[in-house]
């Protein structure tokens, strides 16, 4: 049974903010269209529509945690994409966190392309000036091709322009790879694409995902119709490595892969440095026969 549930219920958050004070600023995802995800769709039992949460509310949320003494903890805002919402919201939302509560090493949330392309460069500023340390976004693919295909809603040149547009305005940025978001057929054009938008964003960290299809998601049913096929996990691995081998010199992020639904767990503080050790230990997983035999997870939540 699908259920709707309030803007105020956190659904996801980031794996890396998980001993964070998450504080709901909007609900849902202002898009909300894309085919491979489903978080706000129902995949969890619930429904979700975008709202903006009234300012007062949030407000007294961050009172709550003050009087509880959350202090010295990494504060989450917390919805899809809340930096669709107005930057003079959101500045006086970040601003109370950092004075009521003490000592806070980060603040950061989920971002959309489209949010920081609307958002002027004086915008962005302001939200970096009022304590906003970091963004998380979904490239998922650098191939316009796919994004298309996806119906993500932006293009290979806008998530460029968007992601050096949070780096200029001094908010650090995190991008999403998802490893097999362009199924056998695209595999070709997710590895060079996607290497040439970090090449060309260079963001502070990127992050590796692997693709799994859950229930309810337009993607599935093309999944199960034999429309779309998914990689192997050796073959997904090989993905992650072609994407860190094209990658140009200049590229100097951090590197994860801090995620269940990924296929080794290998990261560094500085992919321009461990470049050769990190292809060489994805080629020791690609070539082991444990890794070239192993079936895939076929998550169907996370």
């Amino acid at each position: 049974m699908v259920s709707k549930v309030p803007p105020s219920q956190i659904i996801i958050r980031p794996p890396v903010e998980a001993h964070s004070v998450l504080i709901a600023v909007t609900g849902g995802c202002s898009w909300n269209r894309c085919r491979f995800c489903g978080t706000y769709k129902g995949i969890y039992g619930t429904i979700q529509d975008y709202a903006i949460i009234p300012l007062e509310d949030v407000l007294k949320e961050i009172d709550y945690y003050a009087e509880k003494n959350y202090h010295r903890y990494p504060v989450f805002l917390a919805g899809g994409n809340p930096t669709s919402a107005p930057t003079e919201y959101l500045v006086k939302i970040i601003r109370y966190v950092r004075l009521r509560l003490k000592n806070v090493p980060r603040v950061s949330s989920y971002a959309k392309a489209l949010d920081l392309l609307r958002k002027t460069d004086e915008e962005l500023k302001q939200l970096a000036e009022a304590g906003l340390d970091i963004v998380y976004m979904g490239l998922e693919s650098g191939s316009s091709k796919i994004l298309r295909i996806m119906k993500k809603g932006t293009n290979a040149e806008s998530m460029i322009k968007a992601g050096k547009k949070a780096l200029n305005s001094g908010i650090k940025l995190s991008l999403y790879v998802m490893l097999g978001l362009g199924g056998k057929k695209y595999s070709e054009d997710h590895v060079k694409g996607t290497a040439r938008v970090l090449t060309e964003i260079n963001p502070t960290i990127f992050r590796f995902r692997t693709l799994n299809i859950l229930p309810n998601t337009p993607l599935w049913k093309e999944w199960k119709n034999g429309e779309f096929e998914l990689l192997s996990p050796v073959e997904c691995l090989k993905e992650e490595r072609d994407i860190i081998e094209n990658l140009g010199e200049n590229v100097n992020s951090q590197v994860f892969n801090d995620h269940i639904s990924n296929y080794c767990s290998i990261e560094t503080p500085n992919i321009k440095e461990d470049r050769e050790i990190f292809i060489k230990t994805l080629d020791s997983y690609i070539n082991d026969p444990r890794i070239k035999n192993l079936p895939r997870k076929n998550l169907i939540s996370m």
